[in-house]
């Protein structure tokens, strides 16, 4: 059954640290996996544009696995302090 509500921000953390997660292991299979994860958080009706969301921002740092590192260490912080 589809999630009809909006991810809180937990579960966006978590989702986003899998994302990150996945880019720098370089397995594209699990990356795709842990996108469509991603859009399924949201209603039906946004899980699609969710899932381009998501894909345009880990395209943009794909190439920078030095900041992708940053972005969850960031993330890991953050979910420590909720």
């Amino acid at each position: 059954m589809q999630n009809q509500a909006k991810p809180t921000a937990a579960e966006l953390l978590i989702s986003w640290q899998l994302i990150w997660t996945r880019l720098l292991n370089g397995k594209p299979g699990e990356l795709k996996q842990a996108l469509n994860s991603h859009a399924k958080l949201f209603p039906a009706g946004n899980q699609a544009e969710a899932r381009i969301r998501a894909e345009r921002t880990v395209a943009q740092y794909q190439n920078e696995p030095a900041q992708v590192r940053n972005i969850i260490n960031r993330t890991k912080h953050t979910l420590r302090s909720a």
